[in-house]
């Protein structure tokens, strides 16, 4: 695969939460565990940001040429 094709990746939805302990989220579609409590809005949405990085690094992996 060219490493400068493009590629294009539909990312899976979250589901947030306020709750009276805090925000917690969680994937839209699965059976999934809640996970927080996060103080803020900021906060969980750092974490969503992170587990999307993460997706993108796993599906991406496979193009990676090898070094």
């Amino acid at each position: 695969m060219l490493q400068n094709a493009k590629r294009i990746y539909a990312l899976a939805g979250y589901t947030v939460e306020h709750r009276a302990k805090g925000w917690f989220f969680k994937k839209t579609y699965t059976e999934d565990d809640w996970h927080g409590p996060y103080s803020s809005e900021t906060s969980v949405s750092l974490m969503l940001a992170r587990q999307l990085k993460r997706e993108i690094v796993k599906r991406d992996a496979v193009h990676q040429l090898p070094e």
